[in-house]
């Protein structure tokens, strides 16, 4: 468990198992361990394809509509847990946009959760037309109740100055922070932020910034993903219109959210840390390191990257670089846009490989060295027959013993599927079941302090400026 900190009058829990103790759990390469299933191939829903953002809230997990091979869509589809993932009962599709809800409620990207709410990250509502209308589901509700769904666009009421184009969200347990990734102008920086306590559609819940323009680092624009370690927000850096860059951002939570020393950037690559780490399109966060990529470097490198948030941010020994590729682990034409951490393993999906005949997706053990090719491992479920042979994955969402992966694929929109990947991780009794994460998430909202044990593992539930581990 990471010592957590909490802003004012609300609570969060940052939790990171004590990986190291458990067993190998699921083998990653046995195909008996993974499963497929297209929900729109067996009646479920209009048009169920091409997702860009996934999201648990402690029995269903949710995909972000994106593009579906026709158009930019607003499709949500949904997989119940506590069904069989085979059975098209399990599943069910819901198009608020179609119902009414909001004006172009269409083409989202990544997701939030804030413990009742579901927060999807505005990119384009069709080619090349980016937008910023945010759509949120109340998961106390009905799935497919239009009450349960609301949609709101603060760059139509004078937030910002073109807070529009994010490529996914983050909650750090009182605000969601929308990724800035490409807006009307190209690539830009401005976050987008929500204020959870207020109400979702008044202008004053909501607020914009852009810490380049503000003298922040060097050219702070286009960002990928981001990650809350309990006190600060990460953001992934991919690329601008001078090409990939490696310029990580970071801004302390505890500081003014619209004011410039709350924000810092550092390019690793810039103080010899690797050959060039950047090109970013994912991030995640273990308990203690912020792991990156792989990403594009200019000379063909797939190199990840990591930080240790117990170190200093601006010190090159903080940070350190792995390339899976020169490792003979294999070769990739693309990034990988896609990451989830099961409790020990880490494992980075490909956005699409150019070569479409295979998608390899890459394993790393956090309880071994980070730079020891015996720590990574790769495997290639469609080759080895599962589901289709159908390649293209944006990211995943462990609910406590399966991985799950959305569905896409960008470089090739002509074979944009449906089909979502499951791989079981064989994780042990002593990880929450489904339903133990449903009752961590709801104790997160009754208690206002406290500790919450189940099944021998601990979840910390704290005040504003403690700082509790277990």
């Amino acid at each position: 468990m990471r010592s957590t900190s909490l802003l004012t009058g609300f609570t969060v829990v940052v939790f990171a198992a004590a990986c190291s103790t458990w067993p190998a759990m699921g083998q990653f390469d046995d195909v008996s361990n993974w499963a497929a299933f297209d929900a729109g191939e067996h009646g479920v829903g209009v048009d169920p394809d091409g997702y860009d953002g996934i999201v648990f809230d402690g029995r269903y997990v949710y995909f972000s509509p994106g593009f579906n091979g026709t158009e930019h869509h607003g499709e949500v589809l949904r997989y119940d847990t506590e069904g069989d993932f085979d059975h098209a009962p399990s599943w069910t599709a819901y198009d608020p946009g179609a119902h009414g809800v909001g004006l172009i409620a269409r083409g989202y990207r990544g997701l939030a959760f804030d413990g009742r709410y579901i927060y999807f990250a505005p990119f384009a509502y069709s080619a090349g037309t980016v937008h910023g209308e945010v759509l949120r589901c109340d998961t106390t509700g009905e799935f497919s109740d239009l009450s349960s769904w609301a949609a709101y666009n603060p760059s139509s009421h004078d937030i910002g100055y073109n807070a529009t184009g994010y490529n996914d969200a983050v909650f750090d347990g009182r605000y969601v922070y929308f990724v800035p990734f490409y807006n009307s102008t190209g690539t830009h920086g401005e976050v987008l932020r929500y204020d959870t306590l207020a109400t979702f559609d008044t202008p004053s819940a909501w607020n914009a910034y852009d810490p380049g323009a503000n003298d922040v680092g060097n050219t702070p624009d286009g960002y990928k993903s981001a990650v809350f370690d309990g006190r600060y927000v990460y953001f992934a850096p991919s690329h601008t219109s001078a090409g990939y860059h490696g310029e990580v951002l970071r801004y302390d939570t505890e500081r003014d959210f619209s004011e410039a020393p709350s924000w810092a950037t550092y390019d690793p690559g810039e103080h010899d840390v690797g050959m060039d780490p950047g090109g970013f399109a994912t991030i995640v966060f273990d308990g203690r390191y912020v792991y990156f990529g792989p990403g594009f470097g200019a000379n063909g490198e797939r190199e990840a990257l990591r930080y240790d948030t117990t170190a200093d941010f601006f010190t090159p020994s903080s940070w350190v670089t792995f390339d899976p590729q020169s490792q003979g682990l294999g070769t990739w034409e693309t990034s990988f846009a896609g990451v989830v951490f099961d409790g020990r393993y880490i494992l980075f999906t490909p956005h699409t490989d150019f070569d479409i005949s295979t998608e390899v997706i890459l394993r790393y053990d956090t309880a071994a060295s980070f730079i020891d090719p015996l720590s990574w491992s790769v495997f290639d479920p469609a080759s080895a027959g599962v589901g289709t042979g159908i390649d293209g994955h944006h990211t995943g969402v462990f609910d406590g013993r399966y991985v799950y992966f959305a569905p896409t694929n960008w470089n090739y929109p002509e074979l944009m599927h449906g089909e979502v990947l499951r791989y079981d991780t064989g994780a042990p009794e002593s990880i929450p079941t489904v339903s133990e994460w449903g009752l961590v998430v709801m104790a997160l909202l009754l208690l206002s302090v406290g500790t919450l044990v189940l099944q021998r593992r601990c979840y910390l539930v704290v005040h504003a400026g403690e700082r509790k581990s277990c």
